[in-house]
């Protein structure tokens, strides 16, 4: 059964790139939540970086919290170490994800896997591919098997930070990822028991005078519903959602869309 580990990037006092009110500390931790369980239904096995909002390695530098990172995939003895990062840009329209790899890796099989991973989330999330880099970055350097660093989309652009934050984008980004993995190992992709498209209706009844309604602020992002596919439209929300909304609901404004 293959290992791998992933690294939800920066953590703790690190908040990595910050723009349009998030976090990209945040983001990535929340995707690779969502990816770890993937990867677990399909039977592979995961080791975290972390799971909660720290830095790995917290008493130390950030390079020697970088370096505790590979030693954990090192001491695991993983097939595949993965991180998971978002990017940014000094132009608030680029978008889309991207693959890095470490130079020493161009050529090789570590390139054909981060290839096929971003392609694989790019055609889950509908998001642009921007294809395989190359980067001396510490985590991939000190790291001994196949390793990939995936930059999700750009936290500087409105638009894409709001939709990485959503459940639907979460969930399609995680089964993505997943479904690519799932070929590096010749592993079959075991679907969720509800997969929920964006936008798409639950097998639910709503309320004929306000289908219209729902099926718009699903199709905006702004309310998507519960994991498990319902929207549960006579289910009172609570101030936890009802703020979340909001905070969706002005990004949505903000962004123009």
């Amino acid at each position: 059964m293959p290992l791998v580990v992933i690294d939800p990037g920066h953590g703790g006092t690190d908040p990595g790139a910050t723009a349009n009110g998030f976090q990209e500390k945040n983001l990535v931790l929340q995707a690779s939540l969502v990816l770890r369980d993937a990867l677990q239904r399909c039977g592979i096995r995961v080791v975290m970086t972390r799971t909660t909002d720290t830095l790995p390695y917290p008493d130390g530098t950030i390079g020697q919290d970088l370096a505790y990172r590979a030693r954990v995939a090192n001491d695991a003895k993983a097939d595949l170490f993965l991180s998971w990062h978002t990017d940014s840009a000094s132009s608030p329209a680029v978008n889309g994800v991207a693959a890095w790899i470490h130079p020493a890796a161009r050529g090789t099989r570590t390139q054909q896997w981060a290839d096929r991973i971003a392609a694989s989330i790019a055609a889950s999330t509908g998001q642009t591919n921007r294809g395989v880099y190359y980067g001396d970055f510490q985590v991939l350097r000190d790291t001994a098997m196949d390793a990939v660093l995936i930059e999700s989309g750009f936290i500087t652009n409105l638009s894409e930070a709001t939709r990485m934050a959503s459940r639907a984008h979460l969930s399609a980004a995680a089964e993505g990822a997943t479904k690519g993995i799932c070929t590096l190992f010749n592993l079959p992709y075991n679907a969720p028991a509800q997969e929920p498209t964006p936008g798409q209706q639950p097998q639910e009844e709503w309320p004929a005078w306000a289908k219209d309604a729902i099926a718009k602020v699903i199709e905006w992002d702004v309310m998507t519903g519960y994991q498990d596919g319902t929207w549960r439209p006579n289910q009172p929300v609570t101030r936890a959602e009802l703020a979340s909304v909001l905070v969706r609901f002005y990004n949505l404004i903000r962004s123009g869309r």
